[in-house]
């Protein structure tokens, strides 16, 4: 009786919303961070090297453990990570593809390892997502969108760390250029990953995972994603 009512338990409830991605696709997972807002609001501004070092070794962490990860791209609160299943006939998708343990595995290692880098009595807490995507020049544009974003985040960060937030309220970003200007800041000279995020990937012997700090403006040097995007 508890076999029969476990099967039935699984095939009408916890199968029913059970979704599986598309093998022999392009899967991203993105992980962001849950208030961050507030968590890090007594953190140095404009920009953390702590909070961006505890992101990377918990992308790090993650990249470890996920089947047919490629490479991962952070910036801000967020990181998004790669994944395929076509380099081998046979090639394994990470949990065969169940979005459930996808989202919640990948959040729950991330905030594990965010957790424990980052030290202090604050607890971090991040979400998850997976989207799907059928061809390789769209993921080319997917991560630049996360870059383009990379690079609105950070201008605003700089600006707000100038001036409050009602001088800011409807300036465009060569209004918000200017301005910083007027204070003697410029924001092409800011740190290169502050301005266009990090790239965790595969070291030369293809055993770790590193960051790449310097890596460029995706559109202007589009070799960089072809070389990692299968």
């Amino acid at each position: 009786m508890k076999d029969d009512l476990g099967r039935r338990m699984k095939q009408d409830y916890e199968d029913a919303l059970r979704l599986t991605v598309p093998r022999r696709s392009y899967v991203v997972i993105r992980i962001d961070g849950r208030g961050f807002h507030t968590f890090t609001k007594s953190l140095e501004r404009p920009y953390s090297r702590r909070l961006a070092d505890a992101l990377d070794q918990a992308a790090i962490g993650l990249c470890h453990e996920m089947i047919g990860c490629r490479f991962a791209y952070g910036q801000s609160d967020e990181y998004s990570f790669l994944l395929t299943d076509f380099e081998k006939e046979n090639a394994p998708l990470w949990f065969d593809g169940n979005v459930q343990k996808m989202v919640s595995v990948s959040a729950s290692i991330f905030t594990g390892h965010f957790n424990r880098a980052f030290g202090g009595d604050k607890i971090a807490a991040f979400d998850s997502r997976v989207l799907v995507i059928s061809q390789g020049a769209e993921v080319e544009k997917y991560f630049l969108w996360r870059q383009l974003d990379a690079s609105a985040n950070s201008l605003n960060m700089l600006a707000s760390a100038h001036y409050a937030h009602a001088e800011l309220v409807g300036k465009s970003n060569t209004e918000k250029h200017e301005m910083l200007f007027a204070k003697g800041v410029n924001w092409a000279k800011q740190p290169a990953d502050f301005k266009r995020g990090r790239a965790v990937r595969r070291s030369a012997d293809s055993n770790s995972w590193e960051v790449d700090c310097t890596i460029p403006v995706f559109n202007r040097d589009p070799a960089y994603l072809r070389e990692i995007i299968p």
